[in-house]
């Protein structure tokens, strides 16, 4: 017989293992998202300054937080594949270490839900 305290305990580790799950799971698609992004971003030929496809000699100039910064054709194209790089190489360690993580409390589930297996003619 299970005491109540037993009981509550096994409850509790139910939760804390289901809300892990579902925040694995929520990172293992934050990683493929950002490894998407990054894919994507290397991927386009195009040099951009935000939205606007910009042309050798042109200058990108972008404020943030009141600080204005210019970049020049080429350094603008460095600074797109820069973001590229460490979107997707980012993306790759996040999905990485999720799906492992994932793979380990599958794992661990479903070993502890199997029930054990009896001889024949025993309680």
């Amino acid at each position: 017989m299970l005491s109540l305290s037993s009981a509550l305990m096994a409850v509790t580790a139910q939760r804390w293992h289901t809300v892990r799950l579902y925040r694995i799971v929520i990172g293992l698609i934050a990683g493929v998202g950002l490894l998407v992004v990054g894919a994507l971003n290397l991927s386009d030929t195009a040099v951009k300054c935000g939205s606007k496809v910009m042309q050798p000699g042109t200058v990108c100039a972008t404020t943030r937080k009141g600080t204005t910064t210019e970049r020049t054709y080429d350094q603008q194209r460095s600074y797109n594949r820069r973001i590229g790089v460490f979107s997707a190489g980012g993306g790759l360690v996040v999905t990485v270490v999720c799906g492992a993580v994932l793979a380990g409390t599958v794992r661990r589930r479903r070993a502890t839900s199997r029930p054990v297996a009896r001889p024949s003619g025993q309680r």
